[in-house]
């Protein structure tokens, strides 16, 4: 068996994923006739050392090739091949099973790994964002939810409006003044959060080979959203002013893109705000090709020293800007509530698309939120969590600090800490080695290349005070000691 993994080539320059690569190569082998039905393939440490890679990596393309029904796994048992080989020239009727037509292939199996970390009590979580324990607003926001059925019994006894909930939509467009957006009515629409948002827009403007640009490195699971509908993915990376628009412009001019998707003020996962003149020439080269942009801001109110330039979609002036604003970050992420502003032409097909998946939006929800806004719980609150943050963001310097083998871009706000391995030490063998203890999430798992294998992203966020100081003293000891090693 230690020879037929050997047959397996990996390629770390490739743009497919190693996880990836493995997952296609071990499905080739079972076409091919090399694994048989019910072959029970090696432990994934062991798997791990043949290939040498992480165990990480090796998880990932275990739930890769679960998805598409190549292994199944046993508790207590191991993991077994269940696919046999292709029968040439044998013809047979389409199965239900492989007749989707959504694409499935490329969901980020990284974000469930992360989902997976968050449900370990025994971990500090530094992989997933979070609020911070001592000021979880769940009970604030539980207060707010009895008083809506107290004050308005026949809530939940009637839909609500496709566009969102009456009195939150109507209080969005003063609440948003404060960001100076001054969008009308019909410029705006309530979504059970972004990624609603980005589904709906994925659905009214993308198809199979049109072109969509993202960040790079970003958040990957939006690209999940567009490729979905059939689109391709172009890349742009960015330098310290945001998205590097001489590369941006080659690609607009080579390519009918569709939109661009980015994250302009304390991107994800770098923190990087992007500066006054580099959106101004954003805009004038979005106007110049006539591509939509598409604003995800879920962190821009959540600084820790000076307040960052309002939205992007406040310069606006010809409506090529789509923006979305959530809730999840500011209060606790199991909120689904975020809203969409965008020209109202683009907003009344987006109700059309939303009414055909959920038909009315969840309305208990929208009321509690409304109800913390209306009642000025909100502003409080941000106070409070833009001090606790700052606390752990030099707490995160700190720790860090005490290193020569790794360093930290310092946000100025938002919810993560982009880190660097110095000395080559892959971000993957750290997570490995952290695990269970601690999580984290590997730079490569950012990339929609593989790219940043030597960075990591930190969510700061989600810990007490004295989890999140065991946190970094463990993450710097192991670094250390790997480093000693080289």
């Amino acid at each position: 068996m230690t020879g037929l993994w050997q047959d397996i080539k990996l390629d770390s320059e490739h743009k497919l994923p190693l996880y990836k690569q493995i997952s296609e190569q071990v499905e080739k082998m079972v076409y091919q006739g090399k694994l048989k039905p019910g072959t029970r393939l090696p432990s994934e440490r062991k798997l791990a050392d043949y290939l040498q890679v992480s165990r990480m990596t090796i998880t990932l393309a275990n739930e890769d090739m679960k998805t598409k029904g190549i292994i199944r796994s046993q508790q207590g048992s191991g993991t077994f091949i269940m696919r046999g080989p292709r029968r040439e020239g044998v013809s047979t009727k389409t199965k239900w099973q492989s007749n989707f037509v959504y694409e499935t292939d490329t969901m980020n199996h990284g974000l469930e790994a992360i989902i997976k970390f968050g449900q370990n009590s025994e971990s500090i979580q530094l992989a997933r964002a979070g609020t911070a324990p001592e000021i979880h607003p769940g009970i604030e926001i539980s207060e707010c939810l009895a008083e809506c059925l107290q004050k308005h019994p026949k809530l939940i006894q009637l839909p609500s409006p496709t566009q969102g909930y009456e009195p939150l939509h109507s209080y969005m467009m003063e609440w948003l003044k404060e960001s100076r957006l001054y969008p009308k009515k019909s410029e705006m629409m309530i979504v059970s959060g972004a990624m609603q948002g980005l589904d709906l827009i994925s659905r009214l403007f993308l198809g199979p080979g049109d072109y969509v640009i993202v960040e790079e490195p970003g958040f990957q699971v939006a690209s999940d959203a567009f490729t979905a509908s059939g689109a391709e993915i172009l890349r742009i990376t960015l330098d310290k002013e945001g998205i590097k628009l001489d590369n941006l412009e080659q690609l607009l001019r080579n390519f009918p893109v569709k939109f661009i998707y980015l994250n302009p003020t304390f991107h994800n996962p770098t923190g990087i705000v992007m500066s006054q003149q580099r959106r101004k020439d954003l805009l004038n080269l979005a106007k110049k090709y006539d591509v939509l942009l598409i604003e995800d801001d879920p962190t821009s109110l959540l600084y820790y020293g000076k307040k960052p330039a309002p939205p992007l979609k406040a310069m606006d002036e010809d409506g090529m800007i789509i923006y979305l604003r959530s809730f999840s970050k500011y209060l606790f992420p199991e909120l689904r509530v975020a809203v969409v502003v965008a020209p109202d032409g683009i907003i009344a097909n987006l109700t059309k698309i939303k009414q055909r998946i959920d038909l009315h939006s969840n309305v208990l929800t929208q009321a509690a939120v409304y109800t913390f806004l209306s009642e000025g719980r909100l502003t409080p609150h941000l106070q409070r969590v833009r001090k606790a943050y700052k606390i752990r963001v030099d707490m995160v310097q700190e720790a860090f600090s005490k290193s020569k083998a790794v360093s930290v871009q310092i946000p100025e706000g938002g919810i993560f800490a982009w880190c660097k391995l110095e000395h080559g030490f892959s971000s993957e063998r750290l997570l490995d080695l952290v695990l269970p203890d601690v999580s984290l999430v590997p730079g490569n798992w950012m990339s929609g290349t593989g790219m940043y294998e030597n960075y990591f992203r930190l969510a700061f966020t989600n810990p007490s005070l004295e989890q999140l100081k065991r946190g970094l003293n463990r993450i710097v000891e192991i670094i250390d000691r790997e480093d000693m090693k080289t």
